[in-house]
């Protein structure tokens, strides 16, 4: 038992219990959100450029279920729908749909990409029973660590994945080292603290330059699992991204094209004013807000730790 006691008493192991449990959580989280949504594959990400600017290469989207007689299609406001290629069961498709019928027991329904005016793409007319869901939120950004891996189904992934794992691992231990490493040096020279408070400020200068590059950030870099032939692609902030849907609108539609900004709560969308009616976007996730949220949990989490541990000493 006492050998027990010690090792559960191991920061190291428990460490790695939390990871553990971490990892059970997410698991379960995602059955949840499979429950709640009622698709199979409720998180997907974009890996082509058919629905630029509503949808950009790297997007994680998430899908929700949808009765095919509920579909509105229509080519300015039709939903965005995931469904099975055709051609190729095994692959999503991400368009949005233009136009829908009715045939006996099941729909014929026709989709195309925004990135065209085309009243049709390769695939349709598709039958309703290779509908997957219906877009109802974007995620910019982190689809891409996905396509990355994806890209390479090999050997080589599997040692990427390790090293991750062990650089989080290592990260997380350095960061319990660290921990205690200050708290006995503060105990013993008060004057140690100054390296604490420059951690604070670091971390505050990161998040905070985070939040600048979601709002008007813009960085391109290589791909490999991007399926177009131009594997370049682009991140965007907020407002590079209203940027680019008029841009792009302008290019295809060859007319004034106006965007216009809508804000929630950790959400925001843009809609856009395109062949005399109103195309709205999808609801994005606001990494500004959660940045910003992240910030003031962190410097309120420090400000109480600083406050708690001199009341100790008096």
């Amino acid at each position: 038992m006492e050998g027990l006691r010690k090792i559960w008493k191991n920061k190291y192991f428990r460490t790695i219990i939390d990871i553990v449990l971490a990892l059970l959580i997410a698991f379960s989280l995602l059955l949840c959100l499979r429950l709640a949504l009622g698709v199979e594959h409720p998180l997907l990400v974009v890996s082509s450029g058919s629905m630029m600017p509503t949808l950009n290469v790297g997007d994680l989207i998430i899908a929700q279920s949808i009765d095919p007689s509920q579909i509105n299609a229509d080519k300015l406001t039709g939903d965005i729908l995931v469904f099975r290629d055709p051609r190729n069961p095994n692959e999503l498709i991400v368009h949005r749909a233009v136009k829908i019928q009715k045939m006996d027991d099941h729909y014929l329904i026709v989709t195309s990409g925004d990135a065209s005016r085309s009243l049709s793409d390769q695939f349709s007319p598709w039958d309703s029973s290779l509908l997957v869901g219906k877009v109802i939120m974007r995620v910019p950004y982190i689809g891409n660590l996905t396509l990355f891996l994806y890209s390479e189904r090999n050997l080589s992934t599997i040692i990427l994945l390790v090293i991750i794992l062990v650089i989080v691992a290592l990260i997380i231990f350095a960061e319990l080292n660290q921990e205690e490493t200050i708290q006995e040096e503060t105990e013993k020279k008060p004057q140690r603290f100054n390296l604490h408070i420059l951690y604070v400020i670091i971390v505050n200068i990161l998040i905070i330059a985070f939040m600048i590059f979601s709002l008007w950030g813009s960085f391109t870099f290589w791909q490999p699992g991007a399926t177009s032939l131009r594997r370049y692609v682009t991140v965007l902030g907020m407002y590079r991204d209203l940027q680019l849907h008029v841009m792009r609108y302008e290019d295809i539609y060859k007319e004034e094209v106006k965007a216009y900004l809508y804000l929630g709560f950790m959400t925001y969308r843009i809609d856009c004013q395109i062949d005399g009616g109103i195309r709205p976007g999808v609801p994005t996730f606001s990494w500004f807000q959660f940045s910003l949220l992240i910030l003031i949990l962190f410097d309120g989490w420090k400000l109480f730790d600083l406050i708690y541990s001199r009341l100790k000493r008096l």
